[in-house]
């Protein structure tokens, strides 16, 4: 009885780590193309499948405590494929964060460096000085 409980669980898991994963391939999507409206889109949207995760985790959690360590080791047993296809969705989810980060990170430097450059061409600028504003002749008020 249980165990076709947290077996559900767990499908109902992977059904949301599979939704997770074509979000994240949005989200690369969008970072290589400098979409931000799509990106905030798909970040939204990572964040409702984030929460259905944190409650299909919760709920796990509570059947398996009010199983004794016999019973979770042989439901463990016969769910053990099923786990290692979470595992695997998982690790392919983490990958592509950390692509993603990465080319963030990238990306947040060259801007660095860009205005980094952008000030010092302004000081550069300021060393042949300025010309100062011509007064005019006729009228103070032009």
């Amino acid at each position: 009885m249980e165990e076709q409980k947290i077996k559900a669980i767990l499908i109902n898991k992977l059904s949301h780590l599979e939704e997770f994963s074509g979000q994240m391939k949005r989200q690369v999507q969008a970072v290589d193309g400098n979409d931000e409206q799509a990106l905030t889109q798909v970040l939204n949207d990572k964040e409702t499948v984030i929460e259905s995760l944190a409650k299909d985790d919760q709920e796990l959690e509570k059947h398996v405590a009010l199983l004794d360590e016999k019973s979770r080791a042989a439901i463990a047993k016969n769910l053990k494929e099923l786990g290692a296809q979470i595992e695997t969705v998982i690790e392919g989810v983490v990958e592509m964060e950390n692509d993603c980060e990465k080319k963030l990170i990238n990306e947040k430097q060259g801007l660095y460096e860009k205005m980094k450059s952008m000030k010092t061409g302004r000081t550069l600028l300021k060393g042949y000085g300025l010309s100062t504003r011509i007064k005019p002749k006729i009228s103070d008020s032009i």
